[in-house]
């Protein structure tokens, strides 16, 4: 066993461990103990729960509050810990503990899990990104706690850091019951709270740890400063779309003052990019609406981060290079460095496999479930970006259609290139290169 274990690729160590973590997840979620007011919930729920909370997707099929027994909630809440913070980071950490000692081979998963360039300082590095999370949470746990004490009492304490966790791991599960969560929609604090949570998780590791370090922007290294700007800019369009669209809905904001529907374009325009949470009735947002937010879903977080998505610096990439392109450059400049070829012929693929990836998930969803395709394509964009908006369109879809949604859902949390190197048996660099020729593009 351990001979066949040694064989495997980071990758397929990454793949295995998520899938076993899933599977474990499972079982608990299974036991009769995890719900509560319905029966013990079949395998593929079970499944589907497990795989949702550990891909960070933040998708139930149940009510998290009113089936789920407290065992449950925290079985769910502990794997949405792991699967935010990674496998190989939780071991990591395990090990210190221990006082083991980090071989090569542990390293160089670290290095693979944390997406990072090289394997020197990795150890150090999950250390602080343990104690970055925890700090998080555990400053918003105790805001939370005091916006929740006024109607939960002592209760409130276990919802608040619940809420916490859930919001920084971007997970976008609450506990609350029924729709208990939107009557806060208007609580400026508790907006706050969620709204830095979640962002800050969905920024990444690398990037709040160079801010914490650097704190000024011309100190900040490439990578902070695209995630910043990219990030920025999509809260800002999406909250200025939001605020136009659904002005006038009778559904959504037109019952707001003009403070309160910035607020809760703000929220959703922040929440739609990696966590779920809503506030609205995501059923009665316009169509041109929830086609912004499935472009906002589909961009997802950053790299390293709590999100999924094909990645803000993906999206800055790309935009970067057409723009070259169009300009008649020859380099694709971003904040006066050049882009490698390499990483431009990465973004491109990435986007290309997951917008793929999206179109056959579509396509088969069609197929098998009889279901409008607006609904159908929204879900496809929200599994594979792990942001788990409720809509409702899961709970009637066929055990089939979950069973490929799981494995979608999981493909966006390892990452769409990552997922592919696992399945696929790579093999040795040819030493022969053919002669370039020219081609007709466009």
């Amino acid at each position: 066993m351990m001979k066949l274990f040694r064989q495997l690729n980071p990758y397929q160590i990454v793949l295995l461990s998520y899938g076993t973590i899933i599977l474990i997840g499972t079982i608990l979620l299974m036991l009769p103990i995890s719900v509560e007011g319905i029966p013990s919930l079949t395998f593929i729920d079970a499944l589907f729960m497990s795989a949702s909370s550990v891909c960070v997707s933040g998708l139930s099929i149940f009510d998290m509050g009113n089936n789920f027994s407290t065992f449950g909630q925290i079985v769910v809440i502990i794997l949405v810990q792991i699967g935010a913070l990674g496998i190989m980071t939780i071991t990591t950490i395990l090990a210190v503990i221990m006082g083991r000692r980090i071989q090569l081979r542990d390293r160089l998963l670290i290095q693979e899990s944390l997406q990072r360039w090289s394997v020197a300082g990795v150890v150090r590095l999950v250390i602080v990104i343990v104690k970055m999370t925890f700090f998080f949470e555990f400053v918003g746990g105790i805001i939370l706690t005091m916006v929740f004490w006024s109607d939960y009492g002592f209760t409130a304490i276990y919802y608040g850091f619940w809420h916490a966790i859930s919001a920084f791991c971007n997970a976008g599960f609450d506990i609350l019951g029924g729709n208990n969560i939107s009557n806060y929609i208007l609580n400026p604090i508790f907006n706050i709270v969620l709204l830095l949570e979640v962002i800050c998780g969905g920024l990444g590791f690398a990037v709040l740890l160079d801010i914490f370090q650097k704190r000024y922007w011309k100190k900040f290294g490439i990578n902070t400063k695209i995630v910043l700007a990219t990030t920025f800019i999509l809260i800002l369009m999406g909250t200025v779309f939001t605020f136009i669209l659904e002005y006038n809905n009778e559904n959504t904001l037109a019952p707001f003052n003009i403070f309160e529907k910035v607020m809760a374009s703000v929220f959703l325009a922040s929440m739609s990019r990696t966590s779920g949470f809503s506030m609205l009735d995501m059923n009665s947002l316009t169509e041109p609406t929830l086609l912004f937010i499935m472009f906002l879903m589909f961009i997802g977080g950053s790299p390293a981060s709590t999100g999924g998505g094909i990645k803000t610096t993906t999206l800055a990439v790309i935009f970067a290079a057409i723009w070259s392109l169009i300009r008649g450059r020859d380099d694709v400049v971003i904040f006066e460095r050049t882009v490698p070829p390499i990483v431009i012929f990465r973004a491109l693929s990435i986007f290309f496999v997951s917008a793929s990836v999206v179109f056959l998930t579509t396509m088969f969803l069609c197929l098998t479930e009889d279901i409008p395709l607006g609904k159908i394509f929204f879900e496809a964009v929200s599994m594979f970006s792990t942001v788990g908006l409720p809509t409702g369109t899961v709970n009637e879809m066929k055990p089939s259609s979950r069973v490929v949604i799981i494995f979608v859902m999981l493909m966006g949390r390892i990452g769409i290139i990552s997922f592919g190197m696992a399945l696929v048996i790579r093999k040795k660099k040819p030493k022969i290169r053919y002669p370039e020729d020219k081609f007709i593009i466009g």
